[in-house]
């Protein structure tokens, strides 16, 4: 017990200025960031809300009692951001509507279930804050979420505090790759992903620990045996951590007799009762993956087809790597809203800077840097293969689901294989540079997410161009598009502009199958003042395919709130002209669609530009 109360406790039981920063910067930007982002606004939020609600009933098979047995409090569902078609920036007066109701003000919603089917352990800090907060206390809805919000990033920031404690070189390196914008998110949003993440590093920096006794006795072979345990919580894409301690202690280290073959024997049994068995519990509950996933099916194929599958994945790695590091390093939730570009040059050279400062560390062996290596490749591929496996349509050449946030857990390993290269001593910087650059990226990451979410038009405070409204949920224009546009086929569109400055309008037409020589006018008109702002007669042969037709002209700085008309007509000529991109349901609530003068419930596929942010 004394030593492993010693390896948790530094020098005179003080606390590392790494750690002191990490605490600080969680608690900060965490914080601001759980209320920042608006409810349900975190990936798949709403899902695990709803896996929290059932283990908070102590039911911890996922959708053993969803439905009429347990429904789920609809106050959530109304409130949820994801439930909107049209993304805008939420309501000045959300708390003023919400902030009292109770879980049971708006009845429940008896048809649900949950694709959040994860380890009981990766929600079960927010489960115990909604059983006694809400079903015992019955305080108010909105409390008991943003009270689960700050129960699973308090249950991050102990995860990697200990992490950061074990580790015995790379602490800025663990400390600035857990405080990454896209970790700040994570740990602000109801999600597996906190924990499981703080387990990888919890893991990692265990392991490392452990690997840099000079003997490893019972007490280190109990200590990797609990890390394993606690890994096996963990999500599918963390497994192959389970690796590192196999690749960076060689058996001769071992005191104890067979220490390498005890601890081998202990993994398997460890993963097939906690990763196996669960997971052929829960995924058979499991009702979400795209059409025509399969994972036994899915299986036979690769193993029919190993070089075809060997080139998928490749493709996959070579394609998609760049958009995984963007979205592994800073994205705001469901990619709604840009970020600042200024936070990736920052961070990134934040977390380049680690490798260069200079501290009195451990330096890793050559056979461990090989082994931290192995590790990430492995856990990089898996993550990748493991979605094709259970989520992907059998066969198919794409690999659906993976995004750059799943690999957040992993990536330690790669810079601290890098970490305390001999060649890297001839660069110094000094040691508080790279906080400094890791903490702007955060000050400009949480601005932004307060502007997108919070301001119409923020974002036009850090991006170039035009605000365009509005912002689609489901963007998919060319799913469904009106009959041709003829004589007997005019559009009217009512449409209220959301900012001042409107000088741009633009609508997503078809006119691959128009004839060439006829004529169509789009008109858009002030319906308050009868004034045309633009009016253009376009042969249709210069008219696009699949893409937005614009109108331009100078801009109205009273435009908000304002009715406008969008009119499409033929002009002249007898045949079918453009086709015109509509929605699959009536998604933009303000205003109609009339087709002649039949209001049909459905919307054209249109956007409108103002002039926003800075330049306005």
């Amino acid at each position: 017990m004394k030593e492993q109360v010693k390896s948790l406790l530094s020098e005179h039981g003080r606390l590392h200025v790494a750690e002191i920063y990490l605490i600080i910067v969680l608690l900060i930007f965490g914080t601001i960031a759980c209320f920042l982002l608006p409810v349900s606004g975190g990936y798949d939020e709403e899902e695990h809300l709803i896996r929290v609600w059932e283990m908070s009933d102590y039911t911890f098979l996922p959708n053993e009692k969803l439905g009429n047995q347990l429904p789920f409090p609809f106050v959530y569902r109304d409130m949820s951001y994801r439930r909107e078609y049209i993304v805008r920036a939420v309501p000045a007066d959300f708390w003023e509507k919400y902030g009292k109701l109770s879980l049971d003000a708006m009845d429940y919603v008896y048809d649900v279930n949950t694709r959040s089917v994860y380890s009981p352990p990766l929600l079960l800090p927010q489960a115990i804050v909604m059983r006694f907060l809400g079903r015992s206390q019955q305080l108010p809805a909105l409390t008991v979420f943003y009270a689960c919000r700050l129960a699973g990033l308090l249950s991050y920031i102990f995860l990697v505090f200990l992490a950061v404690r074990l580790i015995p070189y790379g602490k800025w390196i663990l400390v600035i790759i857990a405080t990454s914008p896209v970790a700040i998110l994570q740990s602000a949003t109801i999600t597996p992903d906190i924990i499981s993440n703080g387990i990888a590093f919890l893991f990692i920096g265990g392991c490392l620990a452990v690997s840099n006794r000079k003997e490893l006795g019972g007490r280190e072979l109990s200590a990797l045996s609990i890390l394993i345990l606690v890994l096996f919580w963990g999500k599918i894409n963390i497994v192959p951590l389970v690796l590192l301690p196999f690749l960076i202690i060689p058996p001769s280290r071992y005191k104890v007799k067979q220490g390498y073959l005890i601890l081998l024997a202990i993994t398997v049994l460890l993963f097939l009762a906690e990763v196996a068995v669960w997971n052929l519990f829960a995924y058979t509950r499991y009702q979400d993956a795209l059409v025509g996933a399969d994972p036994s099916a899915q299986l036979k194929f690769i193993l029919a087809n190993p070089i075809h599958f060997l080139g998928i994945l490749a493709n996959n790695v070579w394609s998609n790597w760049t958009d995984y590091l963007r979205a592994g390093t800073a994205i705001y939730g469901l990619d709604y809203w840009p970020v600042p570009i200024w936070t990736y040059y920052l961070y990134g050279a934040g977390l380049l800077g680690t490798l260069l400062i200079q501290e009195n560390e451990n330096i890793p062996q050559r056979g461990v840097r090989i082994g931290l290596v192995i590790t990430f490749v492995a856990a990089y591929l898996w993550t990748i293969v493991s979605l094709y496996l259970s989520y992907t349509p059998v066969g198919s050449n794409l690999v659906s689901g993976v995004q750059g946030r799943y690999f957040a857990g992993v990536l330690p390993l790669l810079f601290l294989a890098l970490a305390c290269l001999p060649f890297l001593k001839q660069f110094r910087i000094p040691n508080y540079l790279p906080l400094i650059l890791g903490g702007l990226s955060l000050v400009l990451y949480i601005t932004g997410m307060y502007l997108s979410y919070h301001v119409t038009c923020g974002s036009q405070y850090y991006v170039d161009g035009l605000c365009y409204q509005p912002n689609y949920k489901n963007w998919a224009p060319n799913d469904l598009y009106s009959a041709p546009i003829s004589k007997d086929l005019s559009l009217k569109q009512e449409v209220i502009a959301e900012c001042d400055g409107l000088t741009e309008f633009r609508v997503w037409i078809d006119a691959s199958a128009a004839d060439p020589k006829d004529i169509t006018q789009i008109s858009l008109i002030d319906a308050g003042t009868g004034n045309t702002m633009a009016s253009e007669s376009v042969l249709n042969v210069n008219l696009p395919v699949q893409k937005w037709y614009k109108l331009n002209f100078p801009a109205d700085w009273d435009s908000k709130g304002k009715l406008y008309l969008l009119k499409i007509n033929v002009e002249n000529g007898d045949g079918e002209g453009p086709r015109i991109a509509y929605s699959l349901q009536q998604e933009y609530i303000n205003g109609n669609l009339y087709e002649n003068n039949d209001d049909i419930n459905r919307d054209i596929i249109f956007m409108t530009g103002c002039v926003a942010g800075w330049n306005k």
